[in-house]
């Protein structure tokens, strides 16, 4: 049973990495190809012009401050320490592993397209528009920090409220960024494509090629 579990886990991270890296795929060949993405961008913008507020600024300006890459990295590196002090290095492993792995693609993509960010924006910043950082940190922070410690509540309400938790948290991250102009709608949606794939990918090698029932007792035994 635990095995038919396994590699239905495996291949529902496999449908997810797939569907993932296929959007990210036909947002960069639309930018790449032409302007024929322009019109959902500007679509995008005319939403968030018809429901700005001063409220729900200062909402958004709170979340997507703490919804920075630079404070979940921190983050990401106090659970990994947390993991580690409970002698758990299988999952603060693939923890780190997923976050950074998604910090080197962003950068990689950063660097490959000088899309430049709307000229409306309600915060001033002078790097390059695609993909997200916000976006894409913050999908991978929420997935990884939900897929690692899931298993560790044994509540099924404790469990389900991780789960909107994740959410939520992910949600309000990336809004956040259309909502304030920093960000091209596009931008966001390549950027929760890239966190998906970047920690499904990390999910996909640890669950097939590491073993973690073999590292687990090794760990017990005090080899790792």
């Amino acid at each position: 049973m635990n095995f038919f579990r396994h590699w239905a886990k495996n291949i529902i991270f496999l449908l997810v990495y797939i569907f993932a890296g296929g959007a990210l795929v036909l947002i960069i060949d639309g930018l790449v190809s032409g302007s024929e993405l322009t019109p959902f961008n500007t679509a995008a913008e005319v939403v968030m012009s018809h429901i700005r507020t001063p409220f729900l600024t200062d909402l958004f300006l709170f979340a997507t401050n703490l919804g920075s890459p630079t404070v979940l990295i921190i983050l990401t590196f106090g659970l990994a320490i947390y993991l580690l002090l409970k002698k758990d290095t299988y999952d603060a492993v693939l923890y780190l592993a997923s976050i950074f792995l998604a910090v080197f693609a962003l950068t990689v993509l950063k660097n490959m397209f000088d899309i430049p960010r709307p000229e409306y924006s309600l915060i001033h910043l002078a790097s390059w528009s695609f993909p997200s950082g916000h976006a894409t940190v913050a999908t991978a922070f929420f997935f990884a920090t939900g897929y690692t410690f899931i298993s560790k509540i044994r509540s099924a309400k404790g469990k389900l409220a991780l789960v909107l938790f994740c959410i939520f948290g992910a949600g309000m991250v990336c809004f956040s960024r259309v909502y304030l102009g920093a960000h091209w709608a596009l931008d966001v949606l390549a950027g929760i494509a890239l966190g998906l794939v970047c920690v499904t990918m990390v999910i996909l090698v640890f669950n097939i090629f590491l073993e973690e029932s073999k590292w687990r007792r090794r760990e017990t035994r005090g080899i790792v």
